[in-house]
């Protein structure tokens, strides 16, 4: 792959997902127009054989996804009357096929096979995210994350714009959105939270200076550059005003220090993750079961309130349990969910999603769904020691990339920010900068500072200055470093 695309695809092709893919539903046309662009970019890189050879956890990363499509090919198979009549949950279609005297037909496993097949196809912007990752240079890496963090601060400048214009303001992108909020790109102000706050420890990783002899200034501004930009994005996590984001607010900048501390001093501090650790447990707590409702704190706007949230949580557990061990089929969940509902409590507005991927995932896919999504966290939380304990971690920038993940699996518990193409694409180059291998093309500073590093060494020791040679223990690996995985 030439060097103009292995260092300006990945970034581009993220900025489309940003700008484009800001919602689930809404928005199909650019939805539809991402996945398109996304399987040319897969098939141009396999055909061109740009992936280069994949580590045992980045080929575990694609067999979890694999697997996931195979599952939602599976559903869409075909089975006779005598097979699909037996299955749990489709005893009252069995029925309506008898009553009007009409011959049960092959039908697949899921009852909604057409939005099996958006699900299957809404998987293409976070795997060719992560084959671009994959493939990229240096260069290519490190650009996607500026271009993320660029957006990050766009998306707040407009976010403030559409607010003021006011509830009727034609800025607003989608039709259905938090109308009178800050939501920039996307159709959920909850969406938009999490793309906020996965950009913050990347900012953290910007922030560490790529080598321990730098000028001091240079330090000093890096380091303002980088912590001004932390708190204008603080400040939109604020403005935003998702619940969610605000309970996971403070874990996460606690992890940015952790991503800083362990980039400048080469170690972590005992007390800092175990505040972190605690900390995430009880944002995440206090996100599902807090009495907070926006409405409480001045927004006109309406949202998901708790009661409504946990309701529809619980709703969607009741009925799932109906449909084991298969599931209803994925993208079902808006045709299954109102066979339970309280009908004294409906209203003319339908619920599109449980507000919890974990419990939706268990209706529509099952047990099968279930173990797959086990399968993904413990292939993250795998990944810890080697992120932040071994010195031929995947650098600053992996680390950062292992919390944005965290924010996404956590912020799944009230809500579904990954089934947008922008935070999906999001979640695709950040599962592979975890496990990506060493760019062939890195930025000429870092290169500059290695072959003067190990020609002084040589010298000394009379080694050869272009063999290259392991980071030391005690070196500052920097957002940069040999062997970082940018």
């Amino acid at each position: 792959m030439s060097s103009v695309v292995s260092r300006y695809l990945s970034p581009v092709y993220l900025l489309a997902c940003l700008v484009c893919g800001g919602a689930s539903a809404a928005g199909y046309l650019a939805n539809g127009g991402l996945q398109l662009l996304a399987l040319g970019i897969i098939t141009l890189l396999i055909l061109t054989n740009s992936v280069p050879t994949l580590s045992g956890p980045a080929r575990q990363l694609l067999l979890i996804v694999a697997v996931v499509a195979g599952l939602l090919l599976l559903q869409l198979v075909p089975l006779p009357p005598a097979i699909w009549a037996l299955l749990p949950g489709r005893e009252e279609a069995a029925r309506g096929y008898a009553l009007v005297g009409t011959p049960p037909p092959w039908l697949p496993l899921s009852l909604a096979p057409e939005r099996t097949i958006e699900v299957l196809l809404s998987l293409l912007p976070a795997v060719a995210m992560a084959l671009l990752t994959f493939s990229s240079s240096g260069y290519g890496r490190l650009y996607s994350i500026y271009v993320a963090v660029v957006i990050a601060i766009a998306s707040i400048l407009f976010g403030v714009f559409q607010h003021i214009q006011g509830p009727d303001s034609p800025y607003y992108i989608y039709d259905i959105t938090n109308r009178g909020g800050v939501v920039a790109f996307f159709a959920n102000r909850n969406h938009l939270s999490t793309f906020l706050l996965s950009t913050l420890p990347f900012l953290a990783a910007l922030a560490i200076t790529p080598s321990r002899k730098a000028d001091s200034e240079k330090k000093l501004g890096r380091r303002m550059i980088s912590g001004c930009m932390v708190m204008f994005v603080v400040v939109g996590v604020v403005i935003v005003k998702s619940v969610a984001g605000w309970m996971l607010l403070a874990p996460v900048l606690i992890a940015c220090l952790l991503i800083f501390q362990r980039g400048e001093q080469g170690k972590l501090s005992v007390g800092f993750v175990q505040a972190t650790v605690v900390a995430t447990i009880l944002a995440v707590g206090l996100a599902l079961f807090a009495p907070i409702q926006l409405n409480d704190l001045g927004d006109k706007v309406s949202g998901v309130g708790p009661h409504e949230r946990n309701e529809s949580i619980s709703t969607t557990a009741r009925a799932a349990l109906d449909y084991l061990p298969f599931g209803s089929g994925a993208g079902s969940f808006r045709y299954v969910y109102p066979q339970y509902e309280n009908a004294a409590e409906a209203s003319s507005e339908y619920v599109n999603h449980a507000h919890d991927d974990y419990v939706e995932v268990f209706l529509e896919g099952g047990i099968p769904g279930v173990a797959l999504v086990a399968w993904l966290v413990a292939w993250w939380l795998l990944r810890f020691r080697s992120v932040w304990r071994n010195n031929s971690a995947p650098g600053s920038f992996g680390r950062a990339a292992f919390v944005t993940l965290g924010v996404i699996f956590a912020h799944s518990v009230v809500d579904y920010p990954i089934r947008t193409a922008a935070i999906a694409a999001i979640a695709g180059m950040a599962a592979a900068l975890l496990v990506a291998p060493e760019p062939k093309e890195a930025p000429a500073s870092q290169f500059r500072r290695r072959k003067r590093r190990d020609a002084d060494r040589s010298i000394m020791i009379g080694a050869d200055p272009d063999k290259p040679r392991p980071i030391a223990a005690d070196e500052s690996p920097g957002p940069w470093p040999a062997g970082a995985n940018i």
